[in-house]
């Protein structure tokens, strides 16, 4: 039997919050399984991994790809639309520690099948610290496969699907690519050097991915990562070498920061400015302040006439919202903690609002020490409460009892922040 999942982002990590959790029985297939990406292309930035959607009867909320080891022929299906074009998916090896004090060694090989005809897709791998620990590589039947290191110490990775595109532009965007995972198991030896070295493993195994480039990707410039990310941040467009080292050398938090600001810089800012002058509004040379509250009303302030931010907050909300969201948490300097907490925090929000028409807000959620919710609508708390609801009742119900044992409070005034000054943009952390 074949199992087909949908899915789509960010991945709020599948992990059970103390008793008030229950492992979910479809977690445990062993058949065959196709996890299929969801095209709203919002798994472009490590922040917004995947999740499963509501399109599906099951448990399938908290999933990651580590599904896929359940069976050999088990895979992902994903498209890459454009040039430039970037997946993220999650992927947790629980079982690692477990096979390590029985003595088993393992081998993960994450594979990258069905690369659409004369496209130039890449896979990297990044362990749980961000940084760059494999470059899937041709494998002789047409894909590209890596091995995840044995010195690597992480049992969370995320993997990185990137589209170089064909070099005419045409991307053949119908065509999935597939990603699978197979696990090796093997009798660990005692080694008599002892552990290898994490700082030195990594630095060696960067240093021969650079030395394997062809000459025209290879950067010998002068500047440092730091001051490339630099470059990127403030907007600058780096060349092919430059880029080529900062997937080497960068770590992926760092560099999705520094992606972010020159995107804001690049194109999401240009595009406001043009909306806003095309409704009418003076923006040239005006200093003002954008700020979005987590519930996603918009304010704007500054150098402008009360009617213009009035126009101004309804043209971001209406054009804008999710790009000014995404864009300030991308570049921000949140753990994955607290990024996680605050983009649930949104989730129900936006949720209860649609699905009550505002009748019903977080405020209104009690959990009791069984973790059973109420508070809400009867049928709403049924389903939030049952081991038979769908991916987005239960995702609803790990983000719900996540933040109550953390507290909801600490949310309900969070703001995103932005500052204009003339031709220039800023992200303002809260």
């Amino acid at each position: 039997m074949n199992y087909t999942y949908y899915i789509s982002s960010p991945l709020i990590s599948g992990t059970q919050y103390g008793s008030k959790g229950f492992a979910s029985p479809m977690k445990e297939l062993n058949e065959q399984t196709v996890l299929v990406e969801s095209c709203e292309n919002k798994n472009d930035s490590y922040r917004q991994k995947t999740k499963y959607d509501d399109r599906v009867d099951g448990y399938f909320s908290t999933y990651d790809l580590g599904i896929l080891l359940q069976n050999r022929d088990s895979c992902l299906e994903g498209k890459l639309d454009s040039d430039g074009d970037v997946d993220y998916y999650s992927f947790s090896y629980g079982q690692k520690s477990f096979y390590e004090k029985m003595g088993v060694g393992t081998e993960i090989t994450i594979r990258l099948e069905n690369i659409p005809e004369g496209s130039d897709y890449d896979l990297a791998v990044y362990d749980a610290k961000g940084n760059q620990i494999g470059i899937a590589k041709n494998n002789g039947n047409g894909g590209k496969e890596l091995t995840l290191p044995d010195w690597d110490g992480s049992d969370r990775y995320t993997i990185r699907v990137e589209n170089h595109g064909n070099g005419n532009g045409n991307v053949d965007a119908e065509e999935p690519y597939r990603i699978r995972i197979m696990e090796e198991k093997y009798q660990k030896q005692e080694k008599a050097d002892g552990r290898q070295d994490y700082s030195s493993e990594i630095e060696k195994l960067h240093r021969e991915q650079y030395d394997s480039l062809p000459e025209d990707e290879r950067y010998t410039g002068t500047e440092s990562v730091e001051g490339l990310l630099e470059k990127k941040s403030s907007g600058e467009i780096l060349d092919k070498r430059e880029e080529a080292y900062l997937k080497i050398f960068a770590n992926l938090h760092d560099y999705e920061r520094a992606a972010a600001n020159g995107r804001l810089k690049n194109t999401l800012f240009p595009k406001m400015q043009e909306a806003l002058e095309k409704a009418g509004i003076d923006v040239q040379g005006k200093e003002y302040a954008i700020e979005m509250d987590i519930y996603g009303k918009i304010t704007v302030t500054g150098e402008l006439s009360e009617e213009e931010k009035r126009k101004a907050a309804d043209v971001l909300v209406e054009q804008f919202s999710d790009e000014l969201w995404d864009c300030h948490m991308q570049a921000s300097d949140y753990t994955t903690v607290e990024f996680n907490r605050i983009d649930a925090y949104r989730e129900i929000s936006s949720f209860l609002g649609k699905a009550t028409g505002g009748q019903y807000s977080c405020d209104d959620i009690s959990v009791d020490v069984n973790g059973n919710i109420s508070g809400l609508p009867e049928k709403m708390c049924q389903l939030l409460n049952s081991q038979e609801s769908n991916g987005r009742y239960e995702q609803l119900r790990d983000d719900i009892l996540m933040l109550y044992d953390y507290g909801m409070d600490e949310f309900s005034s969070y703001k995103v922040r932005y500052e204009v000054a003339g031709t220039d943009i800023k992200i303002v952390n809260n």
